[in-house]
């Protein structure tokens, strides 16, 4: 008898199997849903029960005496009571493949026929034919940890190597059995035992074959399922899951997993894009497979983060607990950089879809599947179309109160003057043009005092583009104005003589100086500033390192971050940490007490209680680096730092911020550091007194071509004040060469980095135009000389 059940919704064509149907049997006909489904069932003395698929979680309504059903939103059959499927005494492994092929081998010698597969395929059967035996097959033997997944994966792919080779019979023995098996794994997936099955079914080499239509459709649905059950596990499997990616998989492989995934969430889309009859066209929120995709993508990018705990959804500015920094317990188990980096998770149909309705959703909160819940599939070119977009909406809404706020002002001076205010309802042109601008009119000499002011006094005019007027110069702000200002502003603010930063010769970056005799209000601006620029699409040639950024999307540092910009110092931690040969207090001769310099003078802070009487053992050695680390990088400058996140989100403030990554924020600000494409420099270069064709033009763009990409970055900052190209791309760049006269010379090129602008004489001949280069990039600074 078949039982027509029920969505907690409302009812809905559900069937189930009896506990003797077997796993190989299709399901009774699902019946229609009818208004009296659970009358019906009452009378007839069943009871209805809400529970949920063990396997997509989607609530359900089934009859209480029902011991197997299959789930109408992922079409798995839910076995309540475990189905049995014992082990096989001997499972599955690689000599026992490699057996069956030499016995194959050895009956074709014997006939001369062809090889027979047939026993491979009865062994293959056999062995994978329920889920505890597939779960068993290729043990390591090792205890199952967040470091060992209890699976031999070398042995599993060199099994899989040797069956992928043969011919289709034994592909269809494998595959038949995975499908079965996801079609109906006879047990809820709750332990981590029961994870190998999962970590195999990533090794299955078939799942990536797409040689005709049928095969792709074939091993697409397959993959559904998987991705389904992967994405629908308990929290801690995840965690497990997770950390195996970490620590089993070589960055290859990796990369593999990652396009693998990938290609699954593109096929989707594609397939949406392409259809046309829109009444059946589903859209990507309420594709489950989709989000599935999504969420098993999510656990690869955990896994390239090994350094990072769950974060919140925003930013994390509700994050508990006092600051700290990641330190390693051992030389070997951590902190592990990025197996591959941010980019490579991007997905290109992704940025195709209407970004800004599906980042409103999120932002709303909305119930539905947004593609910004996963924001490393999205490209940093779509992520900064949103963030444009965001911008775009805010200051549109600023600038709609600051019209209304204008109009207000007209009204009551022309009511103070005794005039009719009730006809004032329009701005005049030039009200108009300035409403949506936040103009800033500065002396050169008085720069850093009189930007602070300013900006302070329009802290809710930020979101705006901005303009700059120096007091007493001519010029319309077209953008160089702008880009000059930025450029005086974050040379002054990081000069090492001002104070506010320190420089570690070595690594070339600077750090927050603990002991700077700057007002707070100083790192304000600089927070600031940084925000203004990348709304408003200007690099900075900040040395600032990666900390910052993570720092600023509450993201913990770790050790490698303080490796970054004080090497010798991390160095030193790294020795103390890994020493092992003897007395660490006799040996070292610490006590519990950081210090720093403070203009020629040493300054030291006890980083416990009493920490200048309590040494440092080899029992206490890992807590004084995580002290000495986070009184570096976060309490000795906490005020500092706070001042600066303050003026920083003030103008990034917002959701779309927190869809970057702390590299995409720095990316933004300081620009690519990926090798320069010369040939597209040249695509996009303008030229005012050259031409493409003329020999001093011919020869510039080969000297640049054959310098080496240190002097390619120098004469790139040279010309633009910046040695990366924007986060945009190249593309977008403005570049421009001018000819300063038709004889040659023996002045130097000149710069007008304002404009990204190069200004030549018509040097005779290539080595002199090169020398002429060399020194000009080599022997300037800024806006002068050496």
């Amino acid at each position: 008898e078949h039982h027509p059940a029920m969505t907690s919704q409302g009812y809905s064509p559900y069937a189930y199997l009896s506990g003797s149907q077997s796993q190989q049997q299709l399901p009774p006909p699902r019946p229609s849903s009818t208004s009296n489904s659970s009358s019906t069932y009452e009378s007839q003395g069943n009871h209805l029960i809400i529970g949920k698929c063990m396997f997509c979680k989607s609530q359900l309504c089934y009859p209480q005496a029902v011991k197997v059903f299959q789930c109408v939103t992922c079409d798995t059959i839910n076995d309540l009571i475990p189905a049995p499927g014992a082990v096989p005494q001997e499972p599955l492994t690689l000599v026992q493949i490699q057996q069956a092929l030499e016995r194959a081998e050895e009956q074709r010698t014997e006939t001369g026929g062809e090889l027979d597969y047939t026993e491979l395929g009865t062994l293959l059967r056999e062995k994978l034919r329920k889920f505890g035996a597939f779960n068993s097959i290729f043990s390591s033997g090792h205890p199952i940890t967040y470091e060992h997944c209890g699976v031999n994966l070398e042995e599993a792919r060199q099994a899989f190597s040797l069956l992928v080779a043969m011919p289709n019979s034994i592909a269809l023995a494998v595959m038949t059995s995975v499908e079965a098996i996801l079609k109906r794994p006879g047990k809820e997936i709750k332990d981590k035992e029961d994870l190998k099955f999962i970590m195999l079914m990533f090794e299955c080499p078939w799942l990536t074959r797409h040689r005709t239509q049928q095969e792709s459709e074939y091993h697409h649905n397959i993959t559904k399922r998987l991705f389904t059950i992967i994405s629908n596990l308990p929290s801690d499997l995840h965690k497990y899951l997770s950390s195996w990616f970490t620590n089993c998989l070589s960055t290859q492989i990796f990369h593999n997993r990652i396009n693998f995934v990938n290609k699954f969430i593109t096929q989707r889309l594609s397939n949406q894009q392409k259809s046309t009859d829109r009444t059946q066209h589903i859209i990507y929120q309420s594709d489950p497979r989709i989000q599935a995709a999504a969420r098993v993508m999510h656990l690869f990018f955990k896994a390239n983060q090994p350094n990072e705990k769950d974060l919140p959804e925003f930013g994390g500015k509700n994050r508990s607990g006092e600051d700290f920094v990641i330190v390693p317990f051992s030389k070997d188990s951590a902190t592990k950089s990025q197996k591959i980096p941010i980019d490579e998770y991007y997905n290109m149909i992704v940025d195709l879809i209407e970004l800004p309705v599906d980042f409103c959703a999120w932002e709303s909160r909305s119930a539905m599947f947004t593609f910004c819940q996963y924001p490393f599939l999205i490209s940093m070119g779509a992520k900064m179309q949103i963030m444009a977009w965001d911008a775009k909406r805010q200051m549109e809404i600023k600038m709609q109160k600051t019209i209304e706020a204008l109009v207000m002002q007209k009204r009551l001076r022309a009511s103070e003057n005794g005039g009719d205010a009730t006809g004032i309802t329009l701005l005049t042109q030039a009200e108009l043009q300035q409403a949506p601008l936040l103009i800033l009119k500065v002396h050169r000499n008085n720069l850093i005092e009189e930007s602070l002011t300013q900006l302070s006094r329009n802290e809710m005019d930020l979101k705006k583009s901005l303009r700059i007027e120096f007091v007493g110069e001519d010029g319309v702000d077209a953008g160089g104005l702008r880009k000059e200002w930025f450029l005086l502003l974050v040379r002054q603010l990081f000069d090492p003589q001002y104070g506010m930063f320190i420089y570690d010769d070595q690594s070339q970056y600077c750090w927050f100086n603990p002991a700077s005799f700057e007002s707070l209000d100083q790192f304000y601006l600089v927070g600031v500033v940084i925000g203004l620029a990348i709304y408003n699409s200007t690099i900075l040639d900040l040395p600032l390192p990666l900390a910052v950024y993570k720092k600023l999307l509450n993201i913990p540092v770790a050790l490698e971050d303080l490796a970054t910009f004080r090497p010798d110092l991390a160095k030193g931690f790294d020795q103390l940490l890994n020493y092992e040969e003897g007395d660490v207090e006799n040996v070292f001769c610490l006590n519990f007490v950081g210090s720093y310099e403070a203009y020629g003078e040493n300054v030291e802070v006890p980083l416990i209680p009493n920490g200048d009487d309590i040494p440092v053992t080899n029992h206490n050695k890992r807590q004084y680096v995580e002290r000495y680390a986070n009184f570096i990088m976060n309490k000795s400058i906490s005020d500092q730092f706070e001042s600066f996140r303050r003026g920083f989100y003030l103008v990034c403030g917002g959701h779309a911020l927190s869809l970057f990554r702390p590299e995409e924020i720095e990316f933004l600000v300081r620009g690519s550091a990926e090798p320069l494409d010369i040939d597209q420099l040249r695509s996009v270069t303008v030229y005012e007194g050259f031409n493409d064709e003329h020999e001093v033009i011919k020869n510039f763009w080969s000297i640049f071509k054959e310098f080496e990409d240190k002097n390619q970055r120098r004469l790139l900052q040279f010309i633009t004040a910046s040695d990366r190209y924007p986060a945009t791309g190249i593309a977008n760049l403005t570049f421009k060469i001018t000819c300063m006269g038709s004889h040659d010379s023996n002045h130097y090129p000149t710069t007008h980095t304002c404009f990204n602008q190069l200004c030549l004489y018509n040097y005779r001949g290539r080595d002199k135009l090169k020398n002429m280069l060399v020194r000009a990039m080599n022997e300037s600074e800024g806006f002068g000389v050496k």
